[in-house]
């Protein structure tokens, strides 16, 4: 069995509150992060709530990252779900917990889609960005 997907689920607990709460400075944390990982970013959406808490997502050639910011909790969930064998999501995570200062992180990975596969086959990883 080969799967289509990896699935990062990043919990960062007791993170610097003011680093939670700048929307541009989280975009561009998460635009790093896809680049650290190895990924081809194609586009990015951020909204700031009111009265705070930022939700964005970087859509990338591979699939995805997300982050989802709660200040009054010092909390941040961010995720990553990729294709591809090539991706450092623990380098990418690692920046993570450093740029919002987490004190407390948790990380689960997981695989998703799994497929049957001959041995040795390689299977695309993304599309070609248009």
């Amino acid at each position: 069995m080969t799967s289509l997907l990896d699935l990062v689920l990043i919990d960062l607990y007791e993170c610097d509150r003011e680093s939670l709460m700048d929307t541009d400075r989280i975009r561009e944390g998460m635009l790093e992060a896809a680049k650290i990982m190895g990924a081809e970013v194609v586009g990015d959406s951020f909204h700031t709530f009111e009265p705070w808490g930022v939700s964005g997502t970087v859509t990338i050639a591979e699939s995805h990252l997300a982050v989802h910011t709660w200040p009054e909790y010092d909390f941040a969930a961010v995720t990553f779900e990729t294709c591809g064998q090539h991706m450092d999501h623990k380098k990418a995570f690692n920046y993570l917990i450093g740029f919002f200062s987490s004190r407390r992180p948790r990380i689960t990975q997981q695989k998703r889609g799994f497929i049957e596969s001959a041995d040795n086959t390689v299977l695309p990883y993304k599309q070609v960005v248009g």
